[in-house]
């Protein structure tokens, strides 16, 4: 007799709120998304959520995708209501703030005490008058401490990134920040010589090619300059930009937005792809993760999170040279373009062994679990500045200088510091500019809390 046993039901999963642009969003971090929900679905039922936040209390479990564009006013709209664990694609946040008409808090991007601190200080003090953001606010300015207060915890691609983050907001206010590199695409490879041809291209000469989104930071300025030196100095080069147009780019070499079938297709029939940013805040770059996976030579600016990548597995350019150094970098590869190929195959074996999804997806679930035992600040609790005790006057003025009305500022520092700065009115009386009125002074578990009024 034949005993039926009762069908096995697979365990239940725990739900997880992914709320982030998702395709067919063109935005490469919708890309992103997508592939990370498909490595946590072992794990979770995992729910995406591309719109705005809703009134429901939402689930224990929230993964939030920001980035610093104006697709993402959403996504921290919906941490707000909903806390979780948040990738902080770009540290610096104040694009997003600006393209949204989001109020911006400001955190400074300089040592305090510093000429760049100072100019911080000036300038803060102009923006309180009036004066609208401009492109250099963003090297003295982050907007990232709202999203560390409100987060359980952060996650950041680079150590440059994290440790950018602890400098500006402090130990305790990053305490929950964790680093995972970007994931690796899946990708649709084909040999160089084979998508030359179904492209219509050239097949001699060597091609050279950068993708997505235009930005200043990509340095399309440099890339000109150096094209024409190049060959001027008899380079055979072939330029192609797979992704939307720019001014700087000369007519022609712009393609427009790619699916990413296609896109494949233009960055596997290159010899090598342009990944520069300069300046970089720690953001995270999707097309180095698709140029790794395919094997093309990537060239990245020296600098900040990129500078972390394999010296064999990338070609770091100094950013000091800017144009002159590109230039002579594709003077060297155009004609020993085997180099190149080198590093390409170098780069897809370092993508293969520390970008994997399966990887990625398994710490994210190890970050996503542990910070169910962390509660953000209640609303009311939030500082709206994080310092530490022993900041300078010059870093609080530059910090505050762009605010009016209430502020709550947090001092964070030993219990022996705390206890001095409470019992010491002259010592917050140095440390605060003059233009600040001290409404009262707290002494919490995690520093001092001080409720300011600025004009």
């Amino acid at each position: 007799m034949n005993e039926t046993r009762p069908a096995l039901r697979p365990a239940l999963r725990p739900a997880l709120r992914l709320v982030s642009p998702l395709p067919p969003a063109r935005n490469g971090i919708a890309d992103y998304a997508a592939l990370l929900a498909g490595g946590l679905a072992a794990q979770y039922a995992v729910e995406g959520w591309d719109r705005e936040p809703d009134g429901d209390a939402g689930p224990a479990r929230v993964l939030h995708q920001l980035g610093n564009s104006a697709a993402h006013g959403f996504v921290l709209r919906a941490l707000r209501r909903w806390p979780g664990v948040v990738t902080l694609h770009d540290p610096s946040l104040l694009w997003l703030h600006q393209q949204v008409g989001e109020d911006w808090l400001p955190g400074l991007a300089a040592p305090a005490g510093s000429a760049q601190a100072r100019l911080a200080a000036r300038r803060g003090r102009q923006l309180r008058d009036g004066e609208e953001l401009g492109r250099g606010d963003h090297l003295l300015f982050d907007a990232a401490g709202e999203v560390l207060a409100c987060a359980r915890a952060v996650v950041v691609h680079s150590r440059f990134a994290a440790a950018r983050l602890r400098a500006l907001h402090g130990a305790a206010a990053t305490a929950g920040v964790a680093v995972i590199p970007h994931l690796l695409p899946p990708v649709r490879a084909m040999a160089r010589a084979r998508a030359r041809q179904a492209l219509g291209w050239p097949a001699e000469g060597f091609v050279l090619g950068s993708a997505g989104m235009p930005h200043p930071a990509k340095r399309f300025d440099w890339v000109v300059a150096a094209l024409a030196e190049a060959r001027r100095q008899g380079a055979r080069l072939h330029y192609i930009h797979a992704g939307a147009d720019d001014p700087v780019l000369p007519p022609g070499v712009a393609t427009g937005w790619l699916p990413e079938a296609a896109l494949d297709l233009h960055i596997s029939a290159c010899d090598a792809l342009l990944c520069l940013h300069f300046p970089s805040h720690g953001e995270a770059s999707g097309v180095l993760a698709r140029g790794l996976a395919l094997g093309v030579c990537c060239l990245v600016a020296d600098t900040a999170g990129y500078a972390e990548l394999p010296r064999d597995a990338v070609l770091h350019l100094p950013v000091a040279q800017g144009a002159a150094g590109l230039a002579a970098a594709l003077v060297g590869l155009a004609a020993t373009p085997a180099l190149a190929w080198g590093l390409g195959a170098a780069g897809q074996r370092f993508g293969a062994s520390e970008m994997g999804l399966a990887s990625a997806a398994a710490r994210y679930r190890d970050v996503i679990e542990e910070s169910l035992t962390r509660q953000p600040a209640p609303a009311d609790e939030r500082a709206d500045i994080t310092l530490p005790i022993s900041s300078l006057t010059a870093k609080v003025a530059a910090v505050l200088g762009a605010r009016r009305g209430t502020v709550r500022l947090l001092l964070v520092g030993s219990t022996k510091q705390v206890a001095a700065a409470s019992l010491e009115a002259s010592l917050l009386d140095h440390l605060l500019p003059p233009w600040a009125t001290l409404r009262s002074v707290r002494v919490a578990a995690d520093g001092l809390r001080l409720e300011l009024t600025l004009p």
